[in-house]
């Protein structure tokens, strides 16, 4: 178990770093989840070996990464705008101003594809956005949010659609 589940959580951060993420809200966590389980399990049931020394060495920076990836990159808000497009809504970072705001759309049955990428608008606390104007050349949105960082609620966003976004 601990093996397969060292394999999906590589596979799919390779993915991630591409712009590509599994569809659900949860998927990628279930896997995160169970890769740390599966490995505190192989700690504490297996007699120590020089094997399983190996093998703290390579999986004590994937833990941690696993860690990471669960408390920066969960996904707050999701919700379609066509047919083809959803945008979603993630916590930011340590540093970050506030959440970022993804369009993606649906690649091969399994994943979203990041298409666009919105992280400098210091909004907190989104809990709506709605599509106003969506055409070939321009988009619009309200973003609604917790009004803590910015006054203007809601917010509305222009965006120049570049290369079928």
């Amino acid at each position: 178990m601990l093996i397969a589940t060292t394999i999906l959580f590589l596979t799919f951060g390779v993915f991630g770093l591409y712009g590509y993420s599994l569809k659900g809200l949860y998927t990628f966590s279930t896997i995160s989840w169970t890769f740390i389980v599966s490995t505190i399990l192989f700690f504490a049931l297996f007699k120590n070996t020089r094997r399983k020394i190996l093998t703290a060495f390579l999986l004590t920076p994937l833990v941690v990464l696993s860690i990471l990836t669960l408390i920066l990159g969960q996904l707050v808000y999701e919700q379609k705008i066509d047919e083809t497009n959803k945008i979603t809504v993630t916590t930011g970072g340590f540093l970050a101003c506030g959440e970022i705001i993804n369009i993606t759309q649906t690649k091969f049955g399994l994943f979203d594809k990041q298409v666009f990428h919105i992280g400098d608008l210091c909004l907190i606390g989104i809990t709506k956005i709605e599509t106003i104007k969506l055409d070939d050349k321009h988009a619009e949105f309200l973003i609604y949010h917790n009004g803590k960082m910015d006054s203007e609620n809601p917010y509305k966003y222009d965006v120049e659609r570049k290369n079928g976004w």
